[in-house]
């Protein structure tokens, strides 16, 4: 199989041509190809989740501070024993990504490492809630029919704090009924 240039398959890297870059193949393998070759990777042809519901999301949002909530499985835990409700359907994955613009509001092109977003997760455990840095995927699978509120988390946003553009979010929530 022939590995595409980088300049084949991203047109505004910005100089980085010559950097080593994952990309995901028609086999379900995500691979770390440098130049033309291919040095790892990681394949996900085995990889299932029992779903019963998911719903899926296209939004813009918006620069300076803007926040979307991509999910909020509102589990309160009152006591360490909890158990979450049976056969409420809670959020048990999500495949989610960033689209970045080439070019900013002032019509300059962004710079790749200037091209990030923050994530807050928050547990359901107690409700803490930590901000990651994200530049454009994340995906997430748990537990599909725990009831264990340990296993959960209650909610993610996106916070674009660039002040000088907007991104699209695409996401693929999945939910799993509780036993």
């Amino acid at each position: 199989m022939a590995v595409p240039n980088l300049n084949d398959i991203c047109d505004c890297c910005g100089g980085y041509e010559n950097q080593p870059f994952i990309q995901l193949f028609n086999d379900k393998c995500f691979k770390i190809v440098d130049q033309k070759d291919i040095t790892g990777d990681f394949c996900l042809a085995d990889v299932s989740l029992a779903v019963d519901g998911y719903t899926c999301i296209g939004l813009r949002l918006e620069s300076s501070g803007g926040t979307l909530t991509l999910f909020d499985n509102q589990v309160i835990i009152n006591s360490p024993s909890q158990i979450l409700e049976s056969e409420k359907e809670y959020v048990r994955g999500i495949l989610l990504k960033i689209t970045y613009p080439i070019y900013d509001n002032n019509s300059e092109e962004i710079a790749l490492t200037a091209k990030s977003v923050k994530i807050s997760i928050e547990r359901a455990s107690d409700m803490q809630s930590l901000e990651y840095p994200l530049h454009n995927l994340f995906i997430m699978f748990m537990n599909p029919k725990s009831n264990d509120p340990e296993d959960l988390i209650n909610k993610i946003e996106i916070i674009n704090p660039n002040v000088d553009y907007i991104v699209k979010v695409s996401a693929l929530v999945l939910f799993g009924k509780a036993d």
